[in-house]
């Protein structure tokens, strides 16, 4: 015992040392494995008031070969979200789309689902209250026309951000839409990006409406395509009748 003693008196400066090389050692490799572990986690939460879906009829017809005719129908979906993140870095809420299970009768373990892409929403959502007045749900990554709030979907770590994602598949005919269980609800799975390329998915069941109650909420549900087709044929029509005539050599 003796002899450690007189040991540690003679090397107590070395010792000083490599106590202090080794403390400068672990906060630096603690500092690297903080830097490294550091990334954003985003909590997803499905806000039922304003989430549904519908499939709907177009009115036209549609002839593939070697199949008969079929009626043209569209799909679409609003979802009502929250997210919160509840990582240990900033970031902003990335793309987001949605996939459902179409209805051909085949089990889940051999299918795999049809992804639909957000949509732009030409019209607020909103929840008609009972005395000529609704109740206006945001939109989570557009800006509101109305309101003329600027777009920021940028999350700082424990904030959260609510609203309205819309998602309209493009005209579709045989069994490419949702299938619904025996309550005529049908399963989603949502999948969120954030600014890194993380990728944050959730399933959910939504109910499928019929049309008329779908556009209460908003007149211009499952209108997008449509309409956006209809602005550009609009404009490229408006340039063509522009354009007639030419220069008259002099």
């Amino acid at each position: 015992m003796e002899e450690i003693k007189n040991w540690l008196n003679s090397n107590i400066g070395v010792l000083n040392v490599i106590i202090f090389f080794s403390t400068l050692a672990v906060g630096f490799l603690s500092g690297i494995f903080k830097s490294i572990v550091k990334r954003p986690r985003f909590n997803i939460r499905i806000i039922p008031k304003m989430t549904y879906g519908s499939v709907f009829l177009t009115g036209e017809k549609y002839t593939p070969p070697k199949f008969g005719t079929y009626d043209v129908h569209k799909t679409a979906f609003v979802v009502y979200l929250e997210i919160t993140n509840r990582g240990t870095a900033d970031s902003s809420i990335g793309k987001i789309r949605i996939g459902y299970y179409k209805d051909d009768g085949k089990r889940k373990l051999f299918q795999k689902r049809l992804w639909i892409k957000e949509s732009n929403i030409l019209d607020l959502f909103a929840i008609p209250t009972g005395d000529e007045k609704s109740l206006v749900t945001p939109n989570l990554r557009q800006v509101n026309p109305e309101t003329e709030d600027r777009y920021s979907g940028f999350l700082r770590i424990g904030n959260s951000k609510n609203g309205t994602c819309y998602f309209e598949q493009s005209s579709s005919w045989g069994n490419h839409y949702p299938r619904r269980d025996e309550n005529g609800n049908t399963e989603l799975k949502i999948e969120i990006k954030d600014a890194f390329g993380n990728k944050y998915k959730k399933k959910f069941k939504v109910p499928i409406v019929n049309f008329d109650k779908a556009i209460r909420y908003n007149p211009k549900f499952g209108m997008t395509h449509f309409l956006l087709d209809k602005d550009v044929k609009d404009i490229i029509g408006n340039q063509e009748k522009e354009n007639i005539g030419g220069e008259t050599s002099e």
